[in-house]
Formats: C-alpha cells, structure tokens, sequence
C-alpha cells in the first residue's frame, strides 16, 4: 500500500475534520493508497513520523534538515498551500523528496480578499461601523472615503494572484496597475494589461501596494524603513504573502507617524501574533489570522489538487507543480527502479 499522512492540523481539537471537502475522495477511489491523520501534532515534523509515511499532505509544520535524518521510505510532501517557507527545500532534495504546492488553486480566493480590503480601506469601513456602535452618528463627516476608480495599484510578485487581481479589478476603472517583478519581462506584462517598473517607481506612484511575493531571502526585509520613506502617505499596503517581507517595526513607525494611510494584513513576521502587538491600538491598520482567503470554495481547490497531486506519485508520474524539479532524473531512476512506487 501506497501510505499517505495528513498532518494533524486538518482536524480539530475534537478529531473532526474542519475542511468538509478537500477532495479526499480522489485517495478514496484508488484501492492502493490508504490514508489518515498523523497521530499528534509537530513543528518540525519529526524523522520517525515521517518514516511511516510514503507522502505527507501537509498544512502548517515546517520541516528542517533533522526531518528527514534516516528517512527512506518518504517519496513527496504535498503544501496545501503556496507558500513553502516552512519548508527546508534543499534538505527535502537532498533526502531525494518531492516538494508540491498548490499553484493556482488559491488565486480566486486571495484576489478577491485584496479587493475586499482595498475597499475597506479607502472607504473606512472599520471606522464608520465604530460610529454607529458607539452612537457617533454626527461625526460622520470626518470619515469621507475615497474610490478605487482613477487610482492606481501596485503589485509587487506577480504571478496567478496577481494577474487574477488584475482581472478583477477592470470593473473599478483604476488605472494601469504597475508590477515589480524581476521574473517577468516586459513583453509579457503588456501581454497582461500591466506596466513593469522598478521598486522605487512603484512605491512612488501607487495608491494601494499589494504584497503577492514569497518570502526568501532575497525578499525578507524587502520593504524596510526606505522604502516606506517613498510612499505616498495617502496609500495604503495589503499584505497577503508573509510576514517579514515588510519589515514591521519600521511599519509600526510609519504608521504611528501617518507616513501611509493604512495597512491590511493577514500575516505577521510572528505567528500567532502576540497580544501587546502595536497592530492593535491602530485604527488605521486591518488584521486577520492568516485565514483572510479561507472559504469553502479555496480548500476544496486546494485539497483537490493535494490529492491529485499524491495520485500522481502513487501511479509512477511526476506530481505538477514541483518546486524541486531538478531532482526528478533521480527521483525516477531510484524510486522506480526500486519499485518503491
């Protein structure tokens, strides 16, 4: 039998499974794939818990080098998700593991939170419903908001959630959104109705930043006390990606000091956020628990391609949506000639 494990993070405290459907039905439906549930908990995943398992579908728990010490059965672990940066990449591949993640099946979810917090944002939202609560119906004329219409985005990543984003957005009437992308040219940002310019230009000129790159270490950091200096201090940033990309103490500043307008986030540099963090005194600042995108709709994509994905593997092919690719030659050569698939 072809074991596959889910981390335990999938169920709740009480063993239900909180994701209704993530197509688990695709491992149902092939009799040489049997799965279930790690038994408890770890971050990191420990080497004798993997050991048991063929592929791990895996949710929150990173994986370092020590994960894999003496691991031989393992052949993938399977990100439910894009990020990866809890995952130990180059210790995956030396231990000859597959790495996946679920490229594009969160694009539509992601997008459509940025919008919803686009809007919140320039419209004051959190304020206004303060207002009623707290019976300050007459203070109404201090909070006008602003449109999306004639003002621009920029995006720094971009890949499925931003070119998603950009889709969208056509219906709002803003401007060209601006991309920073090392990885695309500009050729293919006119082929997708965007302008590629430079960090600086793109931090000058836009009116809502949107944060869609991974974090790496080329990218940690990436937005630091300078380039918040360059920001129109009408704008606002929405972060989906990570934390740590932006670097939060000097955000913390610059929104102390009114520098930018505002800040949405669904993810900290810590996690779970402590509860004396500055974020929480801020009226201008929108906080989610890394969970802004989370609909029924996002994990039964998600889950749908996980599954595929393990598929994949049990029947001999290569898995899409590989982040260590180079290591397929001898990923097939070994583990097929082995007949260890």
């Amino acid at each position: 039998m072809f074991k596959v494990g889910l981390t335990r993070d999938f169920l709740t405290p009480e063993g239900i499974l909180t994701y209704k459907d993530m197509g688990l039905d695709i491992l149902d439906d092939i009799k040489e794939i049997e799965y279930g549930f790690l038994e408890k908990w770890e971050s990191p995943l420990q080497a004798a818990t993997l050991q048991q398992y063929d592929a791990v579908i895996s949710l929150a728990p990173a994986y370092t080098a020590e994960s894999f010490t003496g691991v031989t059965r393992l052949k993938a672990i399977c990100r439910f998700g894009v990020g990866y940066d809890m995952v130990d990449v180059d210790a995956c591949s030396r231990a000859n593991v597959i790495v996946t993640i679920t490229k594009g099946a969160v694009n539509y979810s992601v997008a459509e939170a940025i919008i919803m917090w686009m809007l919140a944002l320039c419209h004051k939202l959190v304020a206004k419903d303060k207002l009623v609560r707290q019976g300050k119906w007459q203070e109404r004329n201090q909070y006008t908001g602003s449109e999306l219409r004639a003002r621009t985005l920029g995006i720094i990543g971009f890949g499925g959630i931003g070119s998603q984003l950009t889709h969208m957005l056509k219906a709002f009437s803003m401007n060209q959104p601006l991309v920073y992308d090392p990885y695309i040219d500009e050729a293919k940002a006119f082929e997708l109705g965007v302008r590629k310019v430079d960090m600086q230009s793109l931090l000058q000129s836009s009116d809502f930043i949107s944060v869609n790159c991974p974090l790496t270490p080329e990218t940690k950091n990436m937005i630091d006390e300078k380039e918040l200096m360059l920001i129109k201090e009408s704008a606002f940033i929405i972060n989906t990606a990570r934390g740590g990309i932006i670097n939060e103490l000097a955000l913390i500043r610059a929104l102390s000091n009114n520098r930018i307008a505002g800040y949405a986030t669904d993810v900290f540099e810590n996690e779970p956020v402590a509860s004396d963090h500055p974020f929480f005194t801020m009226d201008n600042v929108l906080l989610a628990p890394h969970c802004i995108a989370w609909t029924h709709e996002l994990f039964r994509e998600i889950g749908r391609m996980a599954c595929t994905q393990v598929a994949q593997i049990a029947g001999g092919k290569a898995p899409d949506h590989i982040l260590n690719a180079d290591i397929l030659d001898k990923w097939f050569s070994e583990k097929i000639k082995n007949n260890l698939l």
